[in-house]
């Protein structure tokens, strides 16, 4: 569920980026089914490339330091 809210707002963003780009004036002579193909195969890539590097590491993560550890710690000691 986390991912999603990440890669939809990309998928978007992607295809309002492809739309305004291929809708120049020199793309005119590309009709409007192959601009809507390229705008959503490009959605689908790049949404794509997000899910797989976005790629949850459960074993990488560290633990929570406990609070006293971190009040034993003093400031500034090069120890």
């Amino acid at each position: 569920m986390k991912k999603s809210k990440v890669i939809i707002p990309i998928m978007v963003i992607v295809v309002v980026l492809a739309a305004i780009l291929l809708s120049q004036e020199e793309y005119n002579e590309v009709t409007i089914i192959n601009k809507i193909l390229i705008a959503l195969g490009a959605a689908i890539v790049s949404s794509s490339i997000g899910y797989i590097l976005l790629k949850p590491d459960i074993d990488k993560v560290d633990s929570k330091p406990s609070a006293n550890h971190t009040e034993n710690k003093k400031k500034g000691s090069g120890k």
